[in-house]
């Protein structure tokens, strides 16, 4: 079995340099790393060239973000660096619903794949950025792009991948013929949704198995979330209309208000799910807006009540939406008024694949650590169009912490707060840069365990995790890390060095 940490490495890592913004993909960061990485066996500054590249890209990246199937430089950077970094020919490289990318790392070992179970693992990432202002107006790399930043993480998602592809693609004469590793870079995830199309186009032709992650602020740096089944919610986003008849505010008695019917729906809205929905299952009536009237002395005839649901079965569903039309006939017609409930369903309920899901939580476990790998937090009732793999080939969704006690009070707004460790889509969001090598290297091991292959040995490849990530249960006290013994990545406060090490754990029999 794999070794969870490299114990036994005697060449300590060290990353002592700033990663270079902007980031130039035929620059000599990635020459440099593009030589390390041809070593065998693969040496600390080989690892050390790569993360540095991968942070750096990360950060040109969040200065260029673009919207939902605009991702076009997006799509030219990425294609740039899978071709100078990670060696991926143009022929294995095809665009796909318009701004994404699949492209192909392919076997090129002597043993044949024969009838093995798992001959094509895909791994996703998503490409775009949201339709909201960065706060960050101190960083060096914030959105250049008006209105639009990355506030999700989906830079860092893409980072991570092309590392781990970086390192999967140079040890392609290990892969048996037959095989191959799919990387799918997909746009519009949040939304109108691209995994739709990029499934139509073909992205999962001869895909066996799937895999995505997510970055997750509140869940603690060198900690992953995963569980079987229902992980991600059923979206929707629904209109209620309300109708009466206006008048002069003066005069109520001859009007019908529509302000006041709509704040008795909203409170009784309040009720679906306290006392409608059973106690054991999740779910989330939320009214976000309230539209009605023009002028503070007249009573208008028409409100709009707008919103989203949450749920984790087409049960949950159906009653959220009987009661909510209840509600609102009920209430309307007890004061006069009329009322309409339009629902538009969004993504389906995320759901990951039992056996999947658990290889991918054993594999986690050696790596992080029993402690740090949990089912706590999840289900999350946020959405996701990663469902839309998971319908059509076998796989599993995980979460990567991102939170770090070292991160407090490093607002780069003025105001308080904590950029890196508050959470995704909110205008102070900063993916954490240490959270690249973790999922870097897991997603290599990952394609080892699901190829039935070994591409790097532990100590080659350790699994870089925080000072304070210890298999007790609970963090260890604070302590500095040991000269000549650690691996930094980079603080997006400071840019100085922010110390991950390859913590020593028990190899597992």
């Amino acid at each position: 079995g794999l070794s969870s940490l490299a114990n036994k490495r005697e060449s300590p890592m060290q990353c002592s340099r700033v990663p270079p913004f902007p980031f130039d993909a035929e620059a000599g960061l990635i020459s440099e790393a593009v030589e390390a990485l041809k070593a065998t066996p693969l040496a600390p500054h080989g690892l050390d060239a790569l993360f540095c590249a991968i942070t750096s890209l990360r950060r040109e990246i969040h200065a260029h973000p673009e919207p939902g199937f605009e991702e076009r430089g997006t799509n030219n950077l990425i294609r740039k660096v899978l071709s100078t970094l990670v060696g991926i020919d143009d022929k294995n490289m095809t665009d796909c619903a318009g701004t994404g990318i699949v492209a192909d790392i392919i076997g090129k070992g002597a043993t044949s794949a024969g009838s093995r179970k798992v001959s094509t693992v895909a791994l996703r990432a998503d490409m775009d950025a949201l339709r909201m202002t960065e706060g960050n107006q101190t960083l060096a790399y914030r959105s250049t792009n008006a209105g639009v930043a990355h506030m999700c993480g989906h830079d860092g998602h893409m980072a991570s991948l092309v590392g781990a592809a970086a390192l999967v693609a140079n040890r392609a004469h290990l892969l048996p013929e037959g095989t191959r590793v799919r990387l799918l870079f997909q746009p519009a995830e949040e939304g109108p949704g691209g995994a739709v199309p990029m499934i139509k186009a073909g992205c999962l032709d001869g895909v066996d198995e799937c895999y995505g992650y997510h970055n997750w602020p509140p869940f603690k740096l060198g900690n992953l979330k995963i569980k079987s089944g229902p992980v991600m919610a059923h979206p929707t986003s629904f209109k209620i209309t309300i109708k009466g008849c206006g008048g002069h505010a003066s005069q109520p008695h001859v009007a019908v208000d529509p302000v006041l019917v709509s704040a008795h729906v909203i409170i009784a809205l309040q009720s679906v799910v306290s006392r409608s929905v059973p106690s054991s299952e999740q779910a989330v009536v939320s009214v976000t807006m309230v539209h009605g009237g023009e002028a503070s002395n007249v009573i208008p005839d028409t409100v709009v009540l707008q919103g989203t649901t949450r749920d984790l079965s087409s049960t949950t569903y159906d009653l959220i939406v009987t009661r909510m039309r209840a509600i609102i006939d009920g209430t309307c017609a007890s004061y006069g008024a009329s009322g309409t409930l339009e629902m538009d369903s969004l993504y389906d309920v995320l759901e990951n694949h039992p056996e999947q899901t658990r290889d991918v939580k054993a594999l986690a476990e050696e790596l992080f650590g029993a402690s740090n790998v949990s089912e706590e937090g999840l289900p999350i009732l946020g959405a996701e169009d990663f469902c839309y793999y998971l319908q059509k080939v076998p796989g599993c969704f995980f979460f990567l912490g991102g939170h770090e006690v070292s991160l407090q009070n490093w607002s780069q707004t003025g105001a308080p707060g904590e950029r890196s460790n508050c959470m995704c889509h909110n205008t102070a969001f900063d993916f954490n840069d240490n959270v690249l090598p973790i999922a870097a290297v897991f997603w290599v091991r990952l394609v080892e365990q699901r190829l039935g292959v070994k591409l790097y040995t532990d100590e080659e490849l350790p699994m870089l995790l925080p000072l304070d990530t210890e298999d007790t249960g609970a963090p260890a006290p604070p302590a500095p890390p040991e000269a000549g013994a650690s691996v930094g990545v980079f603080s997006p406060a400071t840019e100085g060095p922010i110390v991950l090490k390859p913590t020593k754990r028990p190899r597992k029999n």
